[in-house]
């Protein structure tokens, strides 16, 4: 019976690291955008967005243009992520601009995440990926 016991904990011990992404994988670093919905890839010239998921519930970066900031939660798989407020700077090139609307739409739409090789991907409520970073 022990055994039993022992190998099912065992057992959901591995399922639970392997299937779902703490909270704790997503906070202390951070992630560069690598894709967002409408680029097929990050345009030449541009800062590349940032995110920052701190420990306390807040998350920061940088959208290529301006500062951003917001209150997030996190339950399980689901991401809650507040109301995000910017400075107000515009790019200097026009593709910035595009890059930075973009990326505020992919947060704002996010309700779930994922992290699966080393990369944070951004899920919509309909589970279609947003945003992917590295």
């Amino acid at each position: 019976m022990k055994t039993s016991i022992l190998a099912l904990a065992a057992t959901l011990l591995i399922f639970g690291c392997t299937t779902g992404a703490a909270s704790g994988d997503l906070t202390g670093r951070d992630w560069t955008l690598t894709w967002v919905d409408g680029f097929a890839a990050m345009p030449a010239g541009v800062a590349t967005p940032t995110i920052r998921f701190g420990t306390d519930g807040r998350l920061g970066g940088n959208t290529g243009c301006n500062s951003a900031g917001a209150a997030y939660t996190v339950d399980g798989d689901r991401l809650t992520i507040d109301m995000l407020i910017t400075t107000k700077r515009a790019c200097v090139e026009e593709r910035g601009n595009q890059l930075e609307q973009a990326y505020v739409r992919a947060v704002v739409a996010t309700r779930r995440y994922r992290i699966d090789g080393g990369e944070l991907q951004l899920l919509d409520e309909s589970g279609t990926v947003v945003a992917r970073f590295r």
